[in-house]
């Protein structure tokens, strides 16, 4: 059959090569997305045939670490109806089967649980490669009610599908009974960041009463007792309820989807989230934890997925009655965090899809990098039987036309009178397809298929650009100021034509040019309407922290745009996305001596304002204020370090603190980032009367001004604040000029400086 229906569009393909040499000849058209992507398996499509006269089908895929492609679903063992085992498949990410990839030296393989109707429903990957499969097995006994059962496996082994992990569970499977006498379907399950497998789907009572399931189980199998008691819930919502699928946010919440009053008319979309410790989570949904929506007179939801913005995405089904004009659609809604309806979403949070068939429906989800949502599933709109439908649907909830010119998709598998059903899909590790995985039936014979669709995603960024540098976080990794705003060279740093010492003294110390303040901001990717973000302040990360910058913009700084404005936001549009936008950084002159402070400039997405294309992304710099306030009153000061930022220049060997040490204050520091000191004691009348500038005041004193110098051989300890060296003078050293000062780094001791309220100085 595969073989014919290939035949089949090689001869076509033949004829229409014909019709168009006839015209002109042409250069083929690049792959566009909504073609079928080629790299797999020649021509897109896979089929896999188990059993020649039996129902086969794929329900789940998705890729593991090496790029292999693993997809989960039935195999019909015998040929007879309803009798189906758990049947897997792995594949390279090309679409071939190698020896790397085969289960028991099969790429197909299947494991038979009873003699009903057994189905892997979801198909996971653990952190460490081993694969869990959700789904439903039958009992060994039949009877009323109590035929199926919640299933979950481990397989020890990503080489052997036989091979059951025996420390999962009794023997690499376990059966967590809801109800003991009535049939559990578990139709949806997830790995959370502690390993812990939660399970979704529903228990049947008797033929039409169904209440909603959820469990986790431990990383061993095990009911996990800190959730919901005793591991598990048997929800009665509203009436006829079940959950089809499951989601966990990044706070591990945990959001399910499926029907309320299943089977009824006036049935509607579920959604409920659950605490990590079971309990319903009243801040969703109107303050009872769960909600019904209604898209139509009869709804299903089958499937749900979470934007990196933690909104919510549900698709399934809705119904007005089966006639030609109101049949069912392809439902697609998107929920606020809180679990409203996103009214920026196609305007009500609703969006109903038409393939122009009487029975089209959505199974299953994707969201790529760029917040774009696909949605796949079935549609007889075609004459071809049913087809499998998929669209792909922009932030804004219009269908994206970039995607097979109007932003639907029909494919016909193998052709007319058959019936094609895209049950599960996965992305592509690059993210640049889709794959698409489900059934094929025709004939009595039902096979499983694969698909996989061009669909490319560029992924939205965010670039921030400082250009300074500050001690040793290197060259244009940190935003580096003044209080002074006539500054513009930063204190410490070297000018050009300065000499430095190359053991221990580094260009990239300090970055000494006009840029130092400023900060730029662009985007990675177009987004289809404004992105905001927010201006805050962070704190400093890397080497060298010291006080911090008040957390409220506007305190200790504020932020100007390119045209001088003060601002709290960067906007950009659709037009100017790609235009770098820069920023400069003025602090607020506070006449309070501060020496030197540190934070970081944060840049968020503000999600209210902008496109859910950028979802909530922040970056950040780090930035550095150096303290020009060297306005003393009374007493002495004892200023170490760099202290002028025109004239006077320091340099990395001293242990730059731009400050002042008052009595009774302590400083602690480590001589190993820079052991060199330098103490300047200074009368505050006559810097005054000097004009007030420290700098400028130390450097017309000469070999008269009052200074000190120290580098430390072993552990030495001063204990009365006598030590000579203290009152040194000057010794001809150039004040202006990095050339011939050197301070050698030799010294491992941590120091501590006590200025006593005798006055005197003491270190140890």
């Amino acid at each position: 059959m595969r073989f014919l229906a290939r035949f089949l569009r090689v001869v076509l393909a033949t004829l229409i090569s014909l019709m168009s040499l006839a015209l002109i000849a042409q250069t083929p058209a690049a792959a566009a997305d909504g073609d079928l992507d080629t790299s797999f398996s020649t021509d897109g499509q896979l089929l896999n045939d188990y059993h020649a006269s039996g129902e086969d089908g794929w329900r789940d895929a998705v890729f593991d670490a090496n790029g292999n492609l693993i997809m989960a679903g039935w195999w019909n063992n015998n040929g007879q109806t309803n009798k189906h085992s758990w049947a897997m498949n792995r594949i390279t990410g090309a679409g071939t089967c190698t020896n790397a990839t085969k289960f028991d030296n099969n790429c197909g393989t299947h494991r038979f649980w009873s003699p009903r109707k057994d189905t892997i429903e979801e198909v996971l990957v653990q952190d460490d490669g081993k694969i869990v499969a959700v789904g439903t097995a039958g009992t060994v006994t039949t009877g009323s009610g109590g035929d199926y059962q919640c299933t979950v496996t481990r397989f020890a082994s990503d080489k052997n599908f036989d091979n059951l992990d025996n420390s999962f569970g009794i023997n690499g499977k376990m059966q967590p009974n809801f109800e003991n006498t009535k049939d559990d379907w578990c139709k949806g399950g997830a790995i959370d960041a502690n390993g812990n497998i939660v399970i979704v789907g529903y228990v049947k009572h008797g033929a039409s009463r169904y209440d909603a399931t959820i469990g986790r189980l431990t990383p061993t199998g095990w009911w996990d007792t800190s959730f919901s008691g005793d591991g598990k819930a048997t929800e009665h919502f509203d009436n006829d309820d079940m959950f089809r699928a499951v989601a966990i946010q990044t706070d591990g919440k945990i959001v399910a989807v499926g029907t309320s009053q299943y089977g009824h008319t006036g049935s509607n979309i579920l959604l409920a989230r659950y605490n990590t410790d079971g309990t319903l989570d009243t801040s969703f949904g109107g303050g009872d934890g769960w909600q019904v929506t209604d898209f139509s007179n009869k709804d299903r939801g089958n499937d749900v997925k979470i934007q990196s913005n933690g909104k919510i995405v549900v698709v399934g089904v809705a119904d007005y009655g089966g006639d030609t004009d109101d049949g069912r659609y392809g439902l697609v809604g998107r929920f606020n965090p809180d679990g409203s309806l996103d009214t920026s979403f196609s305007g009500d949070g609703k969006l109903l899809i038409d393939y122009g068939g009487t029975t089209d429906t959505h199974r299953t989800v994707e969201i790529q990098s760029n917040q774009k949502i696909i949605a796949a599933g079935r549609s007889n709109c075609c004459g071809n039987g049913n087809d499998v439908a998929v669209a792909r649907i922009n932030t804004d909830g219009s269908l994206d036309t970039t995607f097979s010119g109007d932003g639907k998709l029909t494919i016909d598998f193998l052709g007319a009178g058959r019936a094609d059903y895209a049950r599960g899909s996965t992305l592509t590790p690059d993210g640049q397809a889709i794959v698409l995985v489900g059934d094929t039936e025709g004939g009595g014979d039902g096979d499983m298929m694969t698909l996989q669709v061009e669909a490319s995603a560029t992924t939205p960024s965010i670039t921030m650009i400082a250009n300074g540098a500050f001690r040793k976080d290197g060259n244009n990794t940190t935003i580096a100021t003044h209080e002074d705003a006539g500054v513009t060279a930063v204190p410490g740093g070297y000018n050009n034509g300065d000499t430095m010492n190359a053991n221990h003294e580094y260009e990239y110390d300090f970055d000494v040019n006009g840029t130092d303040r400023t900060f730029s901001l662009v985007l990675g990717a177009q987004p289809p309407s404004n992105v905001v973000l927010d201006f805050t302040i962070g704190a400093w990360v890397g080497n060298d922290d010291r006080s911090a910058i008040n957390t409220t913009l506007g305190t200790d700084l504020v932020i100007k745009d390119a045209g001088g404005n003060t601002v709290t936001q960067a906007t950009f549009t659709n037009a100017n996305w790609n235009t770098t936008q820069t920023f400069t950084v003025v602090p607020v002159q506070d006449n309070v001596i501060e020496g030197y402070e540190n934070g970081a400039i944060v840049a968020t997405v503000n999600d209210a304002a902008s496109d859910d294309m950028y979802g909530i992304m922040s970056v950040q710099k780090n930035v550095v204020i150096y303290d020009d306030d060297h306005n003393v009153t009374a007493g002495f000061d004892h200023v170490n370090g760099a202290v002028d930022g025109l004239t006077l220049k320091g340099f990395p060997s001293e242990i730059v603190y731009t400050d002042y040490m008052q009595p009774g204050e302590q400083y602690l520091i480590d001589p190993r980032d820079a052991v060199g000191l330098r103490w300047y004691c200074i009368d505050p009348t006559a810097l005054a009367n000097a004009g007030g500038d420290i700098g400028n005041y130390i450097r017309s004193l000469g070999e008269a001004g009052v200074w000190a110098s120290q580098n430390w051989v072993g552990l030495q300890i001063d204990h009365d604040g006598n030590t000579s060296f203290w009152r040194s003078q000057f010794g001809n050293k150039n004040w202006v000029s990095l050339s011939d000062m050197d301070f050698p780094t030799n010294q491992a001791e941590v120091h501590r400086y006590v200025w006593g309220s005798d006055g005197k100085l003491r270190w140890s």
